[in-house]
């Protein structure tokens, strides 16, 4: 009788121990929505501009519909390519987690705009760059490479999604909308450290003829949804220099955490600085990846080890 074969997870088997260390840091950062109290905010979004509130709930509403891209689409696909068992754990946590990502924009309209967020999701759905931009990821997510798949998911977490984050960035007096920014963006620093960890490991197996190829397509694709993102900030905000420029932060961020060198200029701000804060340096990433899997710097604990 022909039968699939699962076999259990043992975590105390680990393969790669980043994949532990990576599974601790999700679980040390789990947050929800709804344990936050965007309705304290509701006094200083009274004393928001019209055109100001229609502008964050516009950018919330698209940063929303790239996480449901991501839970539904985006970090299925790079699920197929796991080298352990305990890899698809930590995609199936991140996979949750875009949801919560997704949901937090109906947690902040409730909070802030009761009964009218539907509109600002309509808007999103008919909005013409963001189709776009989907439209093109789910081509890599259907046809493409795992390696290709994987680059594209970083972006969509930074460049694709920094500049739209800046209407709420500058509004300092939403604090707690700024709280839930901040748990996403904490989540997405090291989603996109963790798959480009996987990524470098996909990425030295290749001929050096193969890798070469695969980074000209990196740079087309980001180049192009680069310009894409880049329009709809322009038509969709007043002055949309500053969102820009963390949107060009974002991507040379996805860049550096595949191993490439940044490309897109950026100037220095207060809002980048934040944003740094919050992001995972990916060469800092690699040397614990590199301290945590050699095992001769390990030390096994014994009794005298709790005698104080």
């Amino acid at each position: 009788m022909d039968y699939l074969y699962y076999k259990a997870i043992n975590w105390d088997d680990i393969k790669d121990n980043f994949d532990k260390y990576t599974w601790e840091q999700l679980t040390t950062n789990f947050w929800l929505d709804i344990r936050i109290p965007v309705t304290n905010d509701q006094p200083a979004w009274q004393q928001l501009a019209d055109t100001q509130q229609q502008a964050i709930t516009r950018m919330l509403a698209g940063t929303s519909m790239l996480a449901v891209y991501q839970s539904e689409v985006g970090t299925p696909a790079i699920r197929h390519d796991r080298r352990t068992q305990q890899e698809e754990s930590v995609l199936n946590t991140i996979t949750f987690m875009k949801s919560v990502h997704a949901k937090s924009c109906t947690t902040i309209f409730r909070a802030l705009i009761p009964g009218n967020g539907g509109e600002s999701f309509t808007w999103a759905d008919d909005n013409a760059n963001l189709q776009a931009e989907i439209d093109q990821l789910a081509q890599t997510s259907t046809n493409g490479t795992a390696l290709q798949k994987k680059a594209l998911f970083i972006l969509t977490e930074t460049g694709l999604s920094f500049g739209k984050y800046w209407t709420t960035l500058q509004t300092h007096s939403l604090v707690n909308t700024y709280q839930m920014l901040a748990n996403i963006l904490r989540g997405s620093a090291i989603f996109s450290a963790y798959v480009g960890y996987k990524f470098h490991l996909g990425f030295e197996d290749l001929a050096s003829s193969d890798q070469a190829e695969l980074q000209h397509w990196i740079n087309t694709q980001f180049d192009q949804l680069m310009q894409t993102e880049k329009d709809f900030l322009e038509a969709n905000l007043d002055d949309a220099t500053e969102a820009i420029n963390l949107a060009s932060y974002g991507a040379n961020h996805a860049l550096m955490s595949l191993g490439f060198n940044a490309v897109y200029e950026v100037q220095p701000s207060s809002l980048v600085a934040q944003l740094k804060e919050l992001m995972i340096d990916q060469n800092q990433f690699l040397q614990q990846v590199t301290a945590a899997n050699n095992e001769s710097d390990t030390e096994k604990m014994t009794d005298d080890d709790y005698d104080f």
